[in-house]
């Protein structure tokens, strides 16, 4: 009889668990790109406490990266070129920051993006005009080439495929894969509305690629046919939510993707909708984020969840 008792309390005590486990909130720890306050925002869900801001000393944030050795890797637009900071300096005011490093230059202006190798090289994005130039510099901040594509226009984000090459997408809703030293692999014309512009390109492990479509408001899953095999968003939005930017996103371990939905360049733009929503694997939407008081609109999201600061990260 005790051994039955035993069994029942231990199954009673293992559902139980199972279902305050199920009902569990999900939340983050993150670092979030606001573009229209131009500052970095640090979000603490468990420990809000925690939460900081740090005012860019860069002009406009269009990007950044976890490079590894506690260092984060940012685009300066205005200026041109990149700069890298000790994440934990991030916290102090702009005129007491120092960079760590500082590659900046008149003809990088209008840098929208940037992103560090595993080996340590370092591409910049330059939006000029109907073309896009591409700089790729060594591991020690020196310029070694420079790629100009008629082809690519309104570049936002480039990022660094399985391959080594680079995946970027235009505003006349086209994706590209190109080499660093400017050879064109694959174009895709993704599908979608006419107000589509390819925020960013990601390559999945199974060869497949994720598209951000900006205005259209979607993240498509586009096969090696160039055929859409999974899509997520898109307008009219669930009840409560607000669809106006689909801009940078983030694959999760678990096969979630967070992405920031951009609400416009006023700093109470972000008062108009959500700034973070969470899809799982079918397109659903788990979790939404939505602190107004705390961000304007965000252009862009770092998870850290799942991350080590101390090594190189592609995100």
């Amino acid at each position: 009889m005790q051994k039955t008792i035993n069994l029942i309390s231990f199954l009673f005590l293992f559902l139980f668990a199972a279902a305050v486990s199920a009902d569990d909130p999900i939340k983050h720890k993150m670092l979030l790109l606001d573009e229209s306050r131009k500052q970095i925002v640090y979000v603490d869900q468990y420990e809000p406490a925690n939460n900081w801001i740090s005012l860019s000393a860069d002009g406009a944030l269009w990007d950044a990266q976890l490079i590894g050795d506690h260092k984060i890797l940012v685009a300066v637009t205005d200026k041109g070129g990149y700069r890298e900071y000790n994440i934990g300096d991030l916290k102090k005011a702009p005129a007491e920051r120092k960079p760590v490093r500082e590659v900046t230059a008149a003809k990088y202006k209008s840098t929208q993006s940037a992103i560090r190798f595993p080996d340590g090289r370092t591409v910049i994005a330059v939006n000029a005009g109907k073309n896009s130039i591409f700089y790729v510099f060594n591991k020690n901040g020196e310029e070694i080439n420079a790629i100009k594509h008629s082809g690519i226009q309104g570049v936002r984000l480039v990022r660094r495929s399985p391959h080594d090459t680079l995946l970027v997408g235009d505003r006349t809703g086209r994706a590209w894969e190109i080499d660093l030293d400017g050879k064109e692999i694959r174009c895709v014309d993704v599908p979608g509305s006419h107000r589509k512009y390819i925020y960013q390109v990601k390559e999945l492990p199974n060869g497949h690629w994720l598209a951000a479509t900006g205005y259209d408001c979607r993240i498509l899953e586009i096969d090696k046919e160039n055929k859409t095999v999974r899509t997520l968003g898109g307008n009219p939005a669930p009840e409560g939510l607000t669809y106006i930017f689909f801009s940078k996103f983030q694959v999760l371990p678990n096969g979630h993707i967070v992405v920031a939905t951009w609400t416009g360049h006023g700093a109470e733009d972000s008062r108009k909708g959500q700034q973070l929503v969470q899809f799982d694997k079918e397109g659903k939407v788990v979790w939404q984020w939505h602190d107004p008081a705390l961000a304007g609109s965000l252009n862009g999201v770092i998870i850290l969840d799942d991350l080590d600061t101390a090594k190189w990260n592609e995100e």
